[in-house]
């Protein structure tokens, strides 16, 4: 499974090839670059970087692929207060089918507001005119996407692999010029199913414009983490090889590439989530957009969430960005998600019939007194069937033997825990745990 990743990394890079070896420089000649801003409050908030994740309705802007990670209906609206009075609105919908895959539907308005018309008299002296001229953009966009897992099988090398397509349908309008286009957007996730990191590549603005230049066509590439904030090491360390847990925060990392202008930027950021109960969670982001042409702090964006769990199915987030864009002023948004009809989205995959076939794998090497390589198998065990207890009095034999007897007992009281009833064990471990205490210098004379 892990050839997908560099399956999706030498397509990316063989596209950024052929697209950059064609598009001569054409920086400030593209049209409809209404379509570079980015959509939803949450992916704003971090750094604009959200193509190696897109795990929420957003994902038909930023990666149409991640929508098959969904498993509810979800419904996004957000509001943008822009520069120079310029608003932009945003709506998306995305709905999973099983056995059919994931659509989307996003609608995006961009209102630039009006000014007054002035005309030019026989002197060469401006006069103002009570007519008006006004600018606006739309976009509608249908998005589907599809796990290559429903062809091909869990155990295909691409099987963790998921597509997606957008179709869309542009339209511009600047006093009385008007113009439009039809372009395609293409993405494509690696989430490896027993794994915290995801890959993610779009290829997004492609097709043509009517009465206007060519569109802001980009290449995006992004990373994303998924971790536990207060133990972001633990996944590194011999005990994070059977303990698990809860992941809160989200790290974040995109290359954007725009084949046009030929520039490149990078974007990183990152969120961060706090459960008050099992009702409220609140969330800070925070992340930056590097290659910003008006310096620092522009790039910089900084947001809050707040999550409710109305009930089992349905939740609501309430999400708020705040970036600054230097002497230009700064712009505000807030965006609200409903999610519901269907179990919510996790990021574990469980396979108990996997799970057991790789303790048998690892209980062989253990017999074998080939420790090494028999912790390596009970511990892809637990990836895919954590509450397994055999599986932890597998680590917890090997660790023994390899004389790290205080991980071992970690990993055997684990196993207790989810198997109360082996009391031959739980008395090997309150024997050990004794002789500790017993051995254990007294205090100082």
């Amino acid at each position: 499974m892990k050839n997908a990743g560099i399956i999706l990394l030498c397509i990316f890079i063989s596209s950024f090839s052929i697209y950059a070896a064609t598009a001569g420089p054409g920086n400030g000649t593209t049209s409809e670059n209404f379509l570079k801003l980015s959509e939803g409050a949450r992916p704003a908030g971090m750094g604009e970087a959200f193509v190696g994740v897109a795990d929420d309705v957003t994902a038909i802007y930023w990666n149409a692929a991640g929508l098959s990670q969904l498993s509810r209906n979800q419904i996004c609206l957000m509001h943008t207060a822009w520069l120079q009075d310029v608003n932009y609105e945003y709506a998306a919908y995305a709905l999973p089918i099983n056995g059919f895959g994931s659509l989307g539907l996003d609608i995006i308005y961009l209102n630039a507001g009006s000014i007054y018309k002035t005309t030019e008299d026989s002197f060469g002296q401006y006069v103002l005119t009570t007519d008006k001229a006004s600018a606006s953009d739309y976009r509608i966009s249908l998005a589907y996407a599809k796990k290559l897992s429903d062809f091909l099988g869990q155990d295909s090398p691409v099987s963790d692999l998921s597509v997606g397509i957008n179709l869309n349908v542009i339209g511009e309008q600047i006093y009385n010029d008007s113009g439009g286009g039809f372009a395609v957007n293409l993405g494509a996730l690696y989430y490896p199913r027993y794994e915290t990191y995801s890959l993610g590549m779009t290829l997004e603005n492609i097709g043509m414009s009517t009465n206007r230049p060519e569109m802001p066509s980009i290449i995006k590439f992004g990373f994303g983490y998924r971790f536990a904030l207060e133990n972001a090491m633990l996944p590194f360390t011999e005990e994070g090889k059977f303990t698990f847990i809860e992941n809160n925060a989200t790290g974040v990392f995109d290359v954007i590439y725009d084949i046009i202008a030929q520039t490149a930027r990078v974007h990183l950021g990152a969120e961060k989530y706090w459960e008050l109960n099992k009702y409220h969670n609140v969330c800070l982001r925070l992340g930056y957009k590097f290659g910003e042409d008006l310096g620092f702090p522009a790039g910089l964006t900084m947001g809050l969430g707040y999550r409710l769990t109305a009930a089992k199915d349905l939740t609501f987030d309430v999400d708020y960005v705040w970036t600054p864009y230097a002497e230009l002023g700064s712009s505000n948004r807030i965006s609200i998600t409903g999610k519901f009809f269907g179990l919510p989205e996790k990021h574990y995959f469980e396979d108990k019939k996997a799970g057991i076939e790789f303790y048998k794998k690892g209980y062989a090497e253990l017999y074998k007194k080939d420790f090494a390589s028999a912790l390596d198998f009970f511990t892809e065990s637990l990836k895919r069937y954590r509450d397994y207890a055999p599986a932890y009095m597998g680590v917890g034999a090997c660790y023994l033997n390899l004389g790290k007897r205080e991980i071992a007992m970690k990993a055997y009281s684990k196993a207790i825990e989810l198997d109360p009833s082996n009391q031959k064990l739980r008395d090997y471990v309150d024997q050990y745990r004794k002789t500790q205490l017993q051995q254990a210098p007294g205090p100082a004379q």
